[in-house]
């Protein structure tokens, strides 16, 4: 089994990632908070500090701290836990899951599929009706033809003008709709290569 090449690859740090983004914000929002509060309760947090039973909780408090942000294991315990919360709240406003984002994509797939297969279907209809209009113009044409023969044995000039001339709108027409036809047709064939 051959190895992937990884030198060159550097996973996102969690910073640059979504959920690290919505970390960092919801962190610095909670800083200011906490700075916000301890602004607004600048006396009751002197007279708390004069009560020296306070002051002893406290110290005990700012140790429990200490230690948190010293031990390693208990740094890494705190790290992960706030990356999982910052990745779940991403989570409620982005799609960050890769299985999901696959998921997603198929279903979109899957949407397109379908409405490709109704465009191939109306396509098919076009052609079908333009088939039948052509076919119907040529037998105008060969019926006008036909009463342009039998007017011209009559000497009916007139009429042998008229059915000539509906005759040739009618090839001009269905010149036109050759094309259209063919150009649906080299469509349909396409749509159905990429349907496939």
């Amino acid at each position: 089994m051959a190895e992937m090449n990884t030198d060159g690859f550097k996973p996102k740090s969690f910073w640059s990632r979504p959920e690290g983004k919505t970390g960092m914000i919801l962190g610095l929002a909670g800083i200011a908070g906490v700075a916000f509060l301890i602004a607004s309760n600048l006396q009751p947090l002197i007279a708390f500090f004069s009560n020296m039973l306070y002051l002893g909780i406290l110290l005990v408090a700012i140790a429990a701290l200490l230690y948190m942000i010293i031990d390693p294991k208990m740094r890494n315990l705190i790290w992960y836990s706030y990356k999982s919360v910052m990745r779940f709240i991403t989570g409620l406003f982005v799609q960050i899951d890769p299985i999901g984002i696959l998921k997603s994509y198929v279903d979109d797939l899957k949407n397109n599929l379908r409405q490709m297969s109704k465009q191939i279907g109306n396509l098919r209809g076009q052609m079908r009706r333009m088939k039948t209009m052509m076919e119907e113009n040529s037998s105008e044409i060969n019926k006008q033809m036909q009463l342009a023969s039998q007017a011209k044995k009559k000497g009916m000039d007139k009429q042998v003008l008229l059915s000539t001339r509906k005759a040739a709108r009618l090839k001009e027409t269905n010149g036109k709709y050759d094309v259209l036809y063919k150009k649906m047709s080299m469509m349909n064939r396409v749509l159905e290569k990429m349907y496939q």
